[in-house]
């Protein structure tokens, strides 16, 4: 069933992979835009206005509670890689990946032991204080956000994991990576819907200037612009890749 994507894959030495909520959903993480995604869990959250007002900075600095409470539950879940981030970790010790450029912030491209990982929407890591701007790495607020706290800098401000929000910039490493793209000879869309931007719209137009695979559960509005699509299960896909003992 794979059978072209593996000729793709195997003569490539250069691949730029994109990936978005899909392929953490093995993980255990849910995804944003389906049917039973996030957003459709919050829409019956009272607290919130809309579901996506828990990523709106505005909001934000109004009531970050609703985001923290998620913050704990997604600290809490401990997720590990799936077998599709696991494959992409092994593609680079192969020198197989020019980049990984994700939309996730739950950090499993590391867990899994990928290192040319750039989270174009940031991640928890990092944090600063809204007001004085002082950084923070996880582990000095993950507690608080685990006892239920709201994490207050010493200046009284909010502490705000370095995840971009609506209304917020992308991180300069993106726009970095816009003006100087890697070496690319095959672009691996996994997991993504493609309607976020502007990260999407870097990775089709990648897409269209060398072969590209896309690999996503549900059809996107821009299938037509891709080499080969499949609307299969990822980690089915990882999976038929690995077993082909591409990985040494």
């Amino acid at each position: 069933m794979f059978d072209k994507a593996l000729t793709l894959i195997k003569k490539s030495k250069n691949i730029l992979v994109f990936t978005g909520a899909g392929i953490s959903t093995g993980s255990g993480i849910l995804d944003f835009r389906s049917e039973n995604g996030l957003y459709s869990l919050l829409s019956k959250n009272t607290d919130l206005p809309y579901p996506e007002a828990i990523f709106d900075i505005q909001y934000f600095k109004k009531n970050p509670k609703p985001f923290f409470s998620l913050a704990k539950n997604m600290l809490e879940q401990h997720a590990k890689p799936t077998n599709c981030h696991k494959l992409l970790a092994e593609l680079e010790k192969n020198n197989q990946i020019s980049l990984v450029l994700t939309q996730n912030i739950d950090m499993l491209h590391q867990a899994a032991g990928s290192k040319k990982v750039l989270e174009c929407h940031g991640s928890f890591m990092s944090a600063h204080c809204l007001d004085c701007h002082s950084a923070y790495n996880l582990n000095d607020y993950k507690q608080r956000v685990l006892n239920d706290l709201i994490p207050y800098c010493n200046c009284g401000g909010i502490i705000k994991p370095d995840i971009t929000f609506f209304g917020e910039s992308l991180p300069s490493a993106f726009y970095d990576l816009v003006n100087n793209p890697p070496e690319t000879d095959l672009v691996l869309i996994l997991g993504s819907s493609l309607n976020v931007q502007p990260a999407a719209g870097f990775a089709l137009e990648m897409a269209m200037k060398v072969p590209s695979i896309l690999v996503n559960l549900a059809a996107t509005p821009y299938d037509n612009a891709i080499s080969l699509v499949y609307h299969e299960d990822l980690e089915v896909f990882a999976e038929y890749i690995l077993r082909d003992n591409l990985i040494t």
